[in-house]
């Protein structure tokens, strides 16, 4: 990895924010209860999910008032008891709602691929798309309903909302992301026989004779197959590396491969600043300068975070022509807004310029097993059905390894 740690996108770093230093991530991350790879990948590591991911009924908050919440009731209860709950929503939106989760179920939570999210949502509300379905697929997908592929959003609702109950539960992380799943992982590895290299960004991959050269910064390993698990122009440039005519068509594929980004913006107000939440939902507006989309209180979930607030501003928009203390103004004043919140100690930005793949209509990916044997790809790079997400990344890891698997048996 030519990373110093592992973890890629789902990693802890160490924040400043005035005269204190905070274990925070690179980038605020919630999963759902529908994530069933990641949480078995885990507790495989020997992570127990229960200790480090406070685990909660599907809600969507506003500061205002509006709230749609699951209970903890059998499906479709946990859902019917949100609308009959629902503040701020009408009873037409209420029913708007409700018929279009049934128009998805009953078309087998399919639609044409070539189709955008924002088809799916004619003839609704705009409160229910601007409050509800909006958000939702700015969070999951990282872009917006009308840059979005619908089958790609009616995967996620199909796999979240349209299944059992705790499939639509929020999984939130206690701590940094690092103790999820990469420390464990890493002691997990090791304890197998693993060597793990960091800082050891790999230039090329060349035929060996019983299978793989990787020709890495200051050495070279021969292996008996590769998995590519790196972005995807990453992963084209080391396929290219190859010149082999058969991953001409991945390599394509993987160049045509567009990506969004995501910016968190970190805010340390006086110890025992709380929101009454832990997480609300945010009302954008960049005509105002209102670019957060979500805020989360890490105090609420780690002690030692007390005071620290993250927002999270997803998909490209007018916020990128700003640079970072700009922008951390302009979320400052966002919450004042909506929280009336005093003036922050201090703030920090962590911007991803690449944070995930653009799932747009008709959007086509390599398979995880390549056309030359013992040679793979995971993560975004790999073909999915999901977007960008760290269950997306497992499912496509098991994937690829269970190619490579194969290709040995061979």
């Amino acid at each position: 990895d030519a990373a110093p740690q592992l973890g890629g996108r789902a990693r802890r770093v160490e924040v400043t924010l005035g005269d204190r230093r905070y274990a925070l991530d690179n980038g605020q991350h919630l999963l759902i209860g529908a994530y069933r790879d990641t949480l078995a990948l885990m507790a495989r590591v020997g992570v127990d999910p229960d200790r480090v991911l406070l685990r909660q009924p599907f809600a969507l908050r506003y500061a205002d008032g509006f709230a749609l919440r699951a209970a903890a009731l059998p499906a479709p209860l946990h859902l019917a008891f949100a609308l009959l709950t629902a503040r701020g929503l009408p009873w037409s939106a209420r029913l708007a709602m409700l018929r279009a989760v049934e128009r998805w179920k009953r078309a087998g939570w399919r639609a044409d691929d070539n189709a955008t999210a924002d088809t799916l949502m004619q003839g609704q509300p705009t409160v229910l798309v601007e409050r509800v379905w909006e958000p939702l697929c700015v969070a999951a997908l990282n872009v917006r309903l009308r840059e979005a592929s619908a089958q790609v959003l009616l995967t996620v609702l199909r796999d979240s909302l349209g299944a059992d109950r705790r499939a639509s539960d929020l999984l939130v992380p206690r701590g940094d992301l690092s103790t999820v799943l990469p420390d464990a992982a890493a002691t997990w590895l090791t304890q197998h026989g693993a060597t793990l290299l960091l800082r050891t960004p790999v230039d090329s991959l060349a035929p060996g004779r019983a299978g793989w050269v990787v020709h890495a910064r200051d050495r070279q390993v021969e292996a008996d197959a590769v998995l590519l698990a790196v972005p995807p122009e990453r992963a084209a440039a080391l396929l290219r590396s190859v010149n082999a005519p058969p991953l001409t068509q991945a390599i394509v594929l993987l160049e045509r491969i567009r990506s969004a980004p995501i910016a968190t913006g970190y805010l340390r107000y006086p110890a025992g600043t709380r929101l009454p939440h832990g997480v609300y939902a945010l009302r954008e507006d960049p005509a105002r300068g209102h670019f957060g989309q979500w805020v989360f209180d890490r105090g609420q979930l780690d002690a030692g975070c007390d005071g620290v607030l993250s927002v999270i501003i997803s998909a490209a928009g007018a916020h990128e022509a700003l640079d970072h203390t700009a922008l951390a103004a302009a979320v400052a004043a966002q919450l004042r807004t909506t929280f009336a919140l005093p003036a922050p100690i201090a703030a920090r930005v962590i911007e991803d310029k690449r944070a995930t793949v653009v799932p747009g209509p008709g959007l086509r990916r390599p398979s995880a097993a390549l056309p030359l044997s013992g040679l793979a790809l995971a993560a975004d790079a790999a073909d999915s059905p999901y977007p960008s997400t760290l269950e997306g990344s497992v499912r496509s890891g098991l994937a690829a390894a269970r190619a490579l698997l194969s290709d040995a048996a061979r």
